[in-house]
């Protein structure tokens, strides 16, 4: 199983995408495990994940949580914009199995 964590600034935005993630990953039988919180926990719930999705928010913060993860083989990728100001859950799982 896949796992792919959800970062915002307190973590409310994510947790509802993550919601719908889940939703529309059972419905096209995709085994992915989807989790959300705030930018300041990611270090620590990190482990194991495959795609980490960052709020659009967090453009600035890209590079620095990138260099955090140090050599990981994570992939960090920017929510897009539109999914996250209408909480499409299906589109964002959408573009993460393009990594997965």
């Amino acid at each position: 199983m896949k796992k792919i964590l959800l970062a915002c600034g307190a973590g409310a935005s994510s947790g509802f995408i993550a919601q719908q993630m889940r939703k529309a990953a059972k419905k096209q039988k995709i085994d992915v495990k989807v989790s959300a919180v705030s930018d300041t926990e990611i270090l620590e719930n990190i482990e194991g994940v495959s795609v980490l999705f960052l709020g659009p928010h967090l453009a600035h913060k890209l590079s620095e949580i990138k260099d955090s993860l140090g050599d990981n083989s994570i992939e960090v990728l920017l929510i897009d914009k539109n999914h996250y100001a209408s909480l499409d859950g299906a589109g964002v799982l959408a573009k993460a199995m393009n990594y997965l």
